[in-house]
């Protein structure tokens, strides 16, 4: 047993050093030499390695180290500057890649199950390859990056909720327990994260003192593993929990020190990652889809143009090369894709949804280290009278919603009292969910003694939770007017009225957008008639219509700085 493990890890280190040999050449990073050396030794080729649950221990830690070093850059003023941006685009952009891989694939005659499977495995874009290609190429430190990153967690949280979903799918779990469950793990792991920032600047200044620099990498190994286990424990992947338990080291004092120690232990495990997703990849499987797989990454490339680049253009106030080089660098799908096509295999039939991911992973990570470069040159090509002009009311938009972003993190009465307002909304939100949570396991706990108890808990819960969004609607109604004024003092006109309008406007455009792009989910869980599919394109069509209008109006928008002396621009750049 241990002479077969050292044979395998020895092969294993041999053929890292290899991969770099075979990418060096063509100029192009090692993950790519990696990816196709592990197809060539995995066990759809030459068949070296047989310690399949090694390479998966292997794979794992390597996912987990690399989100850690990548939580050590996001340091907590940052992930809130950038929280709410992240969440709201990295919803959109798997919607949108959701929805049009899930019509390409139902006009390609594939039922609605397979098709919202295979929609959001391309939907999801792969954290760890993005990372190390930019890396290798002299990228990752773009401005667009923090964002994206934030995009990316987005996603990965996204597929903890439907990895769980497909479990209880398989396990025939109630849908209500599942929810119970993420939000109980989404809870501990939120109030670990907040506990470890209080307290371990102290623990670890105390461990130093005594221990001395040579405690470094341990400290930050120890506190990487232990919030990727209790992501694990709780049911979430523990790859969040690493980026958490980063992100609390970056807040310590020598935040570099550990990022520097850890760094040898990263590029060891995140080279064995690369190779355990090159052996999944099977070329029978590839030559058997191969018109399939061809349409799906071409999917994967509109799509991304298609979603990452119009919300980054429209929400995030990116220029045309930054949006072209985010829509770029979002088109590898990664090892979130692998672990949901393993866990919906065997609900769908008749297709290798493992093979067929892994073939999709391969091919996307290749195309995306090839062009990820040119996006200088696709900026060019775009720099055309007729394409300019197309832009110039999405442009508008683009910077009233920026100047809207501005205002919000400018010191000012109104601003503080926006912030306030909607930290109370989400505790009251939060709140609702756990008193309908309470509500279940009270009716759960008395149904067995009798109906009477049963509809007095029933009675009391339901009075608590309307209460609770009474108080929910008459906040977020007074956040809202607030956002108004806000958003009136950039205006250089100061209409109340204008800007209510706008701020509706685009309300119920996104709520339409979300709806539609989603109802993938509700069309499945029903099983209706296909018919059912043109409700979703007539919202899109209406949010479409409803998005042209607030373009018309903002399209003449000029900021003025307001005169208000209480006024003080924050910088919050880290």
């Amino acid at each position: 047993m241990l002479e077969s493990t050292l044979i395998s890890l020895g092969v294993l280190f041999l053929f890292v050093i290899i991969g770099g040999l075979i990418a060096s050449p063509f100029r192009q990073p090692a993950v790519i030499g990696l990816l196709l050396v592990g197809a060539l030794i995995g066990p759809n080729a030459a068949n070296l390695l047989h310690d399949s649950e090694m390479m998966a221990l292997m794979a794992e830690l390597g996912a987990i180290l690399l989100l850690f070093v990548i939580g050590l850059e996001f340091v907590i003023p940052k992930l809130i500057k950038i929280g709410f941006k992240a969440v709201m685009l990295g919803i959109l952009k798997v919607g949108i890649v959701l929805f049009m891989t899930f019509q390409v694939c139902l006009l390609l005659g594939m039922d609605p199950v397979t098709a919202i499977i295979i929609g959001i495995i391309l939907s999801l874009s792969s954290t760890v390859v993005i990372v190390k290609i930019l890396e290798s190429k002299n990228l990752y430190r773009r401005e667009e990056m923090p964002l994206l990153i934030g995009i990316l967690l987005i996603e990965d949280i996204f597929a903890v909720i439907v990895l769980t979903f497909l479990a209880g799918a398989t396990q025939e779990t109630s849908i209500l327990a599942l929810f119970d469950k993420l939000v109980i793990a989404t809870t501990v792991l939120t109030l670990a994260y907040l506990l470890l920032l209080k307290y371990a600047k102290h623990i670890i200044a105390w461990f130093l003192r005594h221990a001395g620099d040579d405690a470094v990498p341990y400290i930050a190994l120890s506190i990487c593993a232990l919030m990727s286990a209790l992501a694990h424990f709780m049911g979430l992947t523990p790859s969040i929990g690493a980026f958490l338990a980063g992100s609390v080291v970056a807040s310590l004092p020598g935040a570099k020190l550990f990022e520097h120690a850890l760094k040898p232990f990263t590029g060891m495990f995140s080279s064995l990652f690369f190779i355990s997703v090159g052996t999944m990849v099977n070329f029978g499987v590839i030559k058997e889809y191969i018109m399939l797989i061809a349409i799906l990454v071409a999917v994967i490339v509109i799509s991304r143009f298609v979603a990452v680049g119009m919300i980054s253009y429209l929400f995030a106030n990116f220029g045309k090369e930054q949006t072209i080089f985010s829509s770029l660098a979002m088109i590898s799908i990664g090892e979130f894709s692998l672990l949901i096509a393993q866990a919906a295999n065997p609900l769908v039939s008749g297709m290798d949804l493992v093979s067929l991911s892994a073939a999709i992973i391969f091919i996307s990570a290749i195309i995306m280290s090839f062009v990820i470069t040119s996006y200088l040159s696709v900026s060019t090509m775009l720099d055309h009278n007729s394409i300019r002009n197309i832009f110039n009311k999405p442009r508008s938009l683009s910077k009233y919603v920026k100047v809207l972003f501005d205002e919000v993190d400018t010191e000012n009465s109104y601003s503080v009292k926006f912030k306030r307002l909607s930290m109370r909304v989400i505790t009251l939100l939060f709140i609702i969910v756990f008193a309908f949570i309470g509500w279940r396991r009270v009716v759960l706990f008395a149904q067995p003694y009798s109906i009477w108890y049963t509809v007095a808990a029933s009675i009391v819960c339901a009075s608590v939770i309307v209460l609770l969004a009474v108080r929910i609607y008459k906040r977020a109604t007074e956040a809202k007017e607030t956002l108004v004024i806000i958003l009136a003092n950039a205006d250089s006109n100061r209409d109340l009225r204008k800007s209510d309008f706008i701020l509706r406007s685009l309300f119920i455009a996104i709520t339409l957008f979300f709806i539609a792009l989603y109802s993938p989910f509700l069309i499945v869980a029903t099983g209706v008639s296909a018919w059912f599919n043109l409700i979703p394109l007539f919202l899109l069509a209406v949010s479409i219509i409803r998005m042209r209008r607030v373009f018309n109006i903002v399209h003449n928008f000029y900021v003025q700085k307001t005169g208000f002396p209480q006024y003080k621009r924050l910088n919050l750049k880290v």
